[in-house]
């Protein structure tokens, strides 16, 4: 076994380095001088000058592995600045040229991979620009996706579980429950509504309204906005029921249409309830109210502006069985009898109930006329009503009572009935009559 312990590294960096190549005076002159230096055993100075030869041999050995790089380092080492070659050891004889043409070889066979990626590089970018518009344009062209508020069916649950939301959107003239508010465009909630959206005028009183589910619109034509929101539904939930939650309202009874609502002010827009119940005019006015029954039902719900404040709506009422109930006496009844036997053909007046309703007989001769009947029954119901008046203090007996009035023929049983219009009253101060049978005919 070879005693140099650098033996084997020097061998292995030779074949590495002088692979391609036979550099042989380099090669013969360093190898002669370390055998030469090996045989001066005998000299003290022998040993530092082997030392030394061994320093230098590991300092010339790093330097010549530093210069001669693998093909992989050339071509990154091309790369960088060549500040560094001051430093390289360069050897003098033939290895030099076959360096050379190697780092040559290398440097060609670098540049098509460089210019391979370069070129991958702008067809990447060149295909990322083509399908960028293209993109782009599909994006642009897809139609945009506009999301339709959700529209349940109204209930009126909705108010009496959220009244201070209810509140709240009231005033800003949105109908809760909805994406609706007045002074929307109509052609904005068609489009947006236009699987729903039913232009059918359905008319309700002096208005039209188009239809969404259950929502009714009123619109403004001239202007095409929306001027009305209303919603009918099942009578269901009472007056009470409102009152307990949101207060005490106004009441208006709607001559056009002939129905009462209560009416809730939210600022510049008013809620209207429509009643259903027991309610009741005052007689002799045109239209104001005097009782209102709190277990009407709720028969629709409407969001409207506010056009002419609360002057004609009214809260100075009662509400029934709350009110004092005046006792009819007998006193009236014959007065007024009196007076029809005296004054007309009508020979007896019979009264069947002194409690609500008010039920008379009038009997008149086969041979009246039936426009002299309906007269006398006039007269009866006229005069009862001024002898009553005389005695109240305020007010009238029809704010307590209706009446039904028979007409009999006292030979042959002849029979007609008319009962108290609720609706309407007559200028003698009483509720008209509406006849059930051949009365009716008479002009």
């Amino acid at each position: 076994m070879n005693k140099d312990p650098l033996h084997n590294l020097k061998n292995e960096i030779e074949r590495e380095v002088f692979k391609n190549t036979d550099p042989v005076s380099q090669k013969r002159a360093i190898m002669t001088k370390i055998r030469s230096e090996k045989q001066k055993k005998s000299s003290p100075k022998s040993i530092f000058i082997n030392l030394g030869v061994s320093i230098c041999i590991i300092m010339i050995l790093s330097i010549l592995s530093s210069s001669f790089l693998f093909k992989d380092n050339l071509v990154k080492e091309n790369d960088k600045e060549e500040s560094r070659d001051q430093f390289t050891f360069i050897p003098n004889d033939n290895a030099d040229e076959q360096i050379k043409d190697e780092k040559a070889i290398i440097r060609k066979s670098a540049k098509p991979v460089d210019r391979v990626n370069e070129n991958e590089g702008q067809e990447e970018g060149i295909e990322k620009s083509e399908e960028g518009p293209s993109v782009k344009n599909e994006q642009e062209n897809k139609p945009e996706k506009v999301d339709v508020p959700p529209l349940n069916p109204f209930d009126l649950s909705i108010i009496l579980s959220h009244p201070d939301e209810f509140k709240r959107e009231a005033k800003n003239g949105t109908f809760i429950g909805t994406s609706f508010t007045i002074g929307d465009s109509v052609d904005e909630i068609q489009e947006l509504y236009k699987d729903t959206y039913e232009d059918i005028n359905i008319m309700k009183g002096h208005k039209d309204y188009d239809r969404i589910n259950n929502y009714l619109l009123h619109f403004l034509q001239d202007e095409k906005k929306l001027l009305q929101i209303r919603s009918n539904i099942s009578p269901v939930y009472k007056l009470d029921q409102v009152i307990e939650t949101l207060g005490e309202p106004y009441y208006f009874y709607n001559v056009m249409e002939g129905v009462y609502t209560a009416d809730f002010h939210y600022g510049e827009y008013i809620v209207e309830m429509q009643l259903d119940g027991l309610n009741k005019l005052k007689p002799n006015t045109a239209g104001e109210i005097q009782t209102i029954d709190r277990g009407s039902y709720i028969t629709s719900v409407a969001l409207l502006k506010n056009k002419g404040g609360a002057d004609y709506l009214s809260k100075d009422i009662q509400y029934l069985g709350e009110e004092e109930v005046v006792d009819f006496r007998k006193e009236w009844f014959n007065e007024a009898r009196d007076y029809i036997v005296q004054n007309t053909v009508s020979h007896a007046v019979i009264q069947h109930s002194q409690q609500d309703p008010l039920e008379f007989n009038i009997v008149v001769p086969q041979e009246t006329p039936e426009d002299e009947m309906r007269a006398i029954a006039n007269q009866f119901l006229k005069r009862l009503t001024e002898v009553s008046n005389e005695a109240i203090e305020e007010g009238t007996i029809w704010n307590d009572y209706t009446y039904v009035i028979h007409i009999e023929n006292s030979i042959d049983g002849y029979y007609d009935t008319g009962l108290s219009n609720s609706k309407s009253t007559h200028e003698g101060g009483y509720p008209d009559i509406n006849w059930t049978g051949d009365l009716s005919s008479i002009e």
